[in-house]
């Protein structure tokens, strides 16, 4: 049997996941322009919004996430006139993603994506914290399935 406390503490952490995963699926069904757009695909759209034309890599390190992942974000972003690409002004074999008018509309009438309230919480942390809070996290996620980490709610293909 557990000791009391561990088990307080457990119902702690899984409240607390409940609460994030909860604010991940409200997040994965929005309204208006958004409608029809994964949570993973609205962030996209808010990242280039904030930082302006970016390539694949540097959307991937803005939102945190593999470049494969966001990769597959961006072509379906793209498919649905979202995002174009072009050649960067610096160096024409590197592709920038460009917000297309259409999507520069959805990314300014729809909310914050919940993916950057959670790294704002965490950029509030102490380093240490964040660290601590990563370690102890992967010792209770499943374990990794060979691939990178996709988006939250990324469509599967």
């Amino acid at each position: 049997m557990k000791p009391p406390d561990q088990d307080a503490d457990s119902r702690r952490v899984l409240d607390s996941l409940r609460w994030i995963v909860r604010e991940l699926r409200m997040a994965q069904s929005p309204v208006g322009p958004a409608a029809g757009l994964s949570a993973a695909q609205i962030f996209v759209l808010h990242t280039i919004r904030e930082y302006g034309d970016l390539s694949v890599g540097d959307l991937a390190e803005r939102t945190a996430t593999d470049p494969s992942s966001v990769s597959v974000v961006v072509r379906k972003l793209h498919d649905k006139g979202l995002v174009g690409k072009q050649p960067s002004p610096e160096d024409h074999r590197r592709l920038l993603v460009t917000l297309t008018a259409a999507g520069a509309r959805v990314a300014e009438h729809s909310p914050a994506p919940v993916q950057q309230v959670l790294m704002e919480r965490m950029a509030r942390l102490a380093p240490g914290q964040l660290h601590r809070l990563a370690d102890l996290l992967e010792q209770v996620a499943p374990p990794r399935e060979g691939g990178p980490a996709p988006m939250f709610f990324q469509d599967r293909s």
